[in-house]
């Protein structure tokens, strides 16, 4: 699943909440649960986020990728 934010519709990146595109134009940063570095990237996103609705998104990501590394350790590994 694409993070619960967006998703795929019609071959485009579609915030959930309202339905708009994101511009074909704007860079995305992807994270992978098996990128080793992905975890600690988040931590420090939580740590420097003010907003509280969105700190509550961060911990449920934080949660997902924790379980994935604890369930997966053999897919873990450093960034392609």
């Amino acid at each position: 699943m694409i993070e619960r934010k967006y998703k795929i519709e019609n071959n485009r990146l579609v915030k959930r909440s309202d339905g708009v595109p994101v511009p074909d134009d704007e860079p995305v940063f992807v994270l992978r649960a098996q990128d080793i570095k992905a975890l600690p990237l988040l931590l420090a996103y939580h740590i420097i986020c003010k907003d509280i609705n969105h700190i509550a998104g961060i911990v449920k990501s934080i949660e997902d990728f924790t379980r994935f590394r604890d369930s997966h350790p053999e897919r873990m590994g450093e960034p392609d």
